[in-house]
């Protein structure tokens, strides 16, 4: 069926194309402005300290920023910021400022991808980590499924949380999914980067090396749950 150009760039269309063009461009730009500086302050706890605690009272907000950038752009990564977070502001509150941040930029991605589908998501994530992620359509499981892939470290959150949107889970219950379910990955990071600024190293390499154990063991049930619904697709 052909649909005419004079009807395609009118109503919804028009609005979805400038819709992710704008944010797109605002991707591109952050990434290249922001980006390279948000993952070199945070790779040195030491100097992502001193950058917040010369803001004075300004540094909450500042790390809120950083963090709410992390995760709207997926490919810095997000243990550096909750290291830094840790070693800048103390195990607790490094985790509290980390889950807040987080939560502000998973409104702003579930709602965009909400409203602007499918189409959006697939400009957002790789084919091939799109592909990976389609085990999620289950709809019986996906609650239960969420739940988990944010609760063990090291699954791709960020990628999950582009792709959620377009599932039939509700707004609610995915905000308290991916706030409070991403707390033992969080934790571990910013209690890590609290022990090393109080210089108890054993505490750190303890906490680093659980962590790790974690995160092989996350990305191992997520490249097992990807693989089983790609296995139960092709025998069908």
């Amino acid at each position: 069926m052909k649909i005419s150009f004079k009807k395609f760039i009118s109503g919804r269309n028009i609005y979805l194309f400038i819709s992710i063009a704008i944010f797109i461009a605002l991707m591109v730009l952050g990434t290249l402005a922001l980006g390279p500086k948000i993952v070199d302050t945070a790779k040195n706890p030491e100097i992502f300290r001193e950058f917040i605690g010369n803001n004075g009272l300004n540094s909450v907000l500042i790390f809120l920023g950083i963090q709410f950038l992390q995760v709207i752009f997926a490919f810095i990564p997000g243990e550096f910021v909750e290291i830094g977070a840790g070693y800048a502001f103390g195990g607790i509150v490094g985790t509290v400022l980390c889950l807040i941040g987080s939560a502000l930029a998973t409104l702003v991605i579930f709602s965009l991808t909400r409203l602007l589908g499918r189409k959006f998501t697939s400009i957002m994530i790789d084919k091939r980590d799109l592909k990976r992620l389609k085990f999620l359509n289950n709809d019986k499981k996906l609650v239960g499924l969420m739940a988990l892939l944010y609760f063990i470290p090291g699954t791709p959150k960020d990628l999950i949380t582009y792709f959620a949107g377009v599932t039939k889970i509700k707004f609610g219950t995915f905000m308290i999914i991916s706030t409070f379910c991403r707390i033992p990955s969080v934790v571990t990071s910013t209690f890590a980067g609290s022990t090393f600024g109080d210089q108890k190293y054993l505490s750190t390499i303890i906490i680093f090396g659980v962590a790790a154990l974690l995160g092989i063991g996350g990305y191992f049930l997520y490249n097992f749950l990807s693989r089983k619904h790609t296995e139960r697709k092709q025998k069908k």
